[in-house]
């Protein structure tokens, strides 16, 4: 399949920079569908293109099935939206595209991303060794076309997620991940909207906590 006014690269997830054993445990998590889904690629121009369609969370990439092959999106500029079952996605940057989150009172936008972290070093018994801490690695680059740091073969891998939501304005997009941006785009007093946040423990990466500090800034304006 070939999508018009688009070049493709292929992706390789058999990297030699993870171990056989940190892909399969995170295969399926960075991954936002369970498989790849039919879905519709609306351009610019006003031309659709279905295809079958995946957005990888760790790499931040759309990507769709080309009869064995995976590949991915260049160019992604060019697309006006991408819809996948009730979901709909629009480009940021680079390739990244965000998740539309529709809301009666307010539209925004998720930035659904997974950053993979080092959960201990593999002991002699399968175990993993408590001494060792939960870190993120810094060093693995996303792009499935750059060289990274080799892993340790005998060193468990998860992903946690780090998404990022976004409002969208004549400017375009604008994210919301400190009071003084929800300030920015929704009003309020920088001091007060940060003393709510931590006062009532909001967690800015729940759809539901973010919902509420804008709620708390557009009536504290």
């Amino acid at each position: 399949m070939k999508l018009r006014g688009f070049v493709f690269f292929m992706l390789v997830f058999g990297l030699s920079i993870f171990s056989v054993d940190a892909i399969a445990q995170t295969a399926a998590k960075r991954m936002f569908f369970s498989d790849f889904t039919n879905g519709s690629v609306l351009f610019n121009d006003g031309t659709k293109t279905a295809a079958m369609l995946n957005y990888d969370t760790f790499e931040e990439q759309m990507i769709f099935k080309n009869g064995n092959e995976i590949m991915a999106l260049a160019s992604p500029e060019l697309i006006s939206f991408i819809k996948i079952n009730d979901h709909v996605f629009e480009w940021l940057e680079g390739d990244i595209f965000l998740e539309k989150i529709d809301n009666p009172s307010v539209l925004i936008y998720k930035r659904n991303r997974n950053q993979l972290i080092s959960k201990g070093k593999g002991t002699a018994f399968g175990g993993v060794s408590n001494t060792s801490s939960v870190q993120p690695v810094n060093n693995l680059p996303r792009g499935y076309d750059k060289q990274g740091t080799e892993l340790s073969i005998n060193e468990d891998f998860d992903l946690m997620p780090d998404n990022v939501y976004y409002t969208k304005g004549k400017t375009g997009f604008r994210s919301l991940a400190s009071s003084k941006q929800f300030c920015k785009a929704f009003g309020g007093d920088k001091k007060d909207v940060t003393k709510y946040i931590q006062t009532n423990k909001m967690n800015l990466q729940n759809v539901d906590d973010v919902l509420q500090v804008i709620e708390y800034c557009t009536n504290n304006r």
